[in-house]
Parts: structure tokens; sequence; C-alpha cells
């Protein structure tokens, strides 16, 4: 629950208020854009080619940071479990004349298993992420060594190429990569469904190409 100001409504325990409302709309997976960005470059003998992607906007849930959280194992516990901690948002005053005003809460709980599983891992909301991102998709590297070889020599070209892919993600969500697709069914299928998804990995490959 949250105050006209969107501030979150605590009771007189210190507890947020959950907002007993079904169907809310919480979140949007759809991004407001998609960009890449990507060249080759050419100098003597030498090439270099790389791809730059990302996404501005789009929720992902984390249904995998949920279960962390309620089975115990995010790195959250470090910080918070069994600590008091102090909800920031208000607490409702009734007036004599009907009307409400709010004061910022002041009362501490404290951050154990009933507050996880009662009031934090139940709120939907709080698992709703923005997906943007901007990942290094890939860079390879190629150089023609078979242009320095005689005529007479058998093979007529070789060629070294070195590709790395995935190198680096910068993004503010707290799963392993908001590019998630559980599935492709029906229009987006369960894109932006972070249910325990494989990551995409980072890998290096070399290859030698001989020509005779």
């Amino acid at each position: 629950m949250r105050d006209p100001e969107g501030r979150v409504v605590c009771d007189e325990n210190g507890y947020p208020i959950i907002d007993a409302a079904k169907g809310l709309y919480i979140g949007n997976r759809e991004p407001d854009w998609l960009l890449g960005i990507g060249s080759t470059l050419r100098y003597k003998n030498a090439t270099l080619s790389f791809l730059f992607d990302g996404r501005k906007g789009g929720d992902v849930v984390n249904v995998t940071g949920r279960s962390q959280i309620t089975n115990g194992m995010s790195s959250l516990y470090d910080k918070y479990r069994n600590r008091e901690y102090i909800i920031d948002g208000v607490q409702a005053v009734p007036g004599p004349d009907g009307t409400t005003t709010y004061v910022k809460n002041t009362t501490p709980i404290v951050l154990d298993s009933y507050f996880i599983n009662t009031y934090y891992a139940t709120v939907s909301s709080n698992f709703i992420e923005d997906g943007s991102y901007i990942r290094l998709s890939y860079v390879t590297l190629s150089y023609d060594i078979g242009k320095h070889f005689k005529r007479t020599w058998p093979v007529k070209g070789l060629s070294l190429t070195a590709t790395a892919r995935n190198l680096f993600l910068l993004t503010k969500y707290r799963g392993n990569d908001p590019a998630v697709l559980a599935g492709t069914g029906g229009g987006t299928g369960s894109a932006g469904i972070d249910n325990y998804n494989v990551p995409s990995t980072r890998s290096f490959n070399f290859t030698l190409k001989a020509t005779f």
C-alpha cells in the first residue's frame, strides 16, 4: 500500500501493509528500444570486428532471486539477516474529522524469516526489475599470415582468428542476465521471466584456416 505521494504505508508495528488487490499492472516486459552497434576495421593484414547490443527498458521478473531469498541463499542475508531495520515509509494517522495524515515511520522491525516469508517474498513488485543493459556480444580479430608466404610454397593461404563472446555486461539487473527468454510460444512467449534460466556463457574460440 502507498499513500497519495507514493510512499510505502506501514502499520503501527512498522511492517509494510500489503495491497490486497489482485491483477494490478506492475510491469511491462516490452523494451522501449533495442540497439546494436557493430563494425569491421581492416589494417593491412589484420581485421577487427565487434558488436555491441543493448536494450532500454523492459521489465524482468526475477523469480530466481525470489527463490534464493525464500530458501535463505541470497547474498542479501550477509548484510540484513536478523538485524533491525526501519522501512522507509509512513504510518497513517486518522484524524477526528475523518481525514488521514501520514507521518514518517520510525518503528524498527527485524529482518527475520517471518518478515521475509510473510511480507517481502509475497509481494510481486519486489522482484520486478529494470532489464536495461549494454553487452559486448563479440570481438573477432583475424590476421592473414598467408600473404607473407612465398609463391613457391604449397600453402596458398593461412589465417589465424580469435573470437571472444559475451565479454562484459553492464546492467542494474540483480540476476544473472536480463536478456532471458524462457519460452517462445505465443507472441513474446515468456520473455522477461528469469526462472532459473541459464545465463549466456562467455566463450573464446581460436581458428586456424589453411588453403592449399
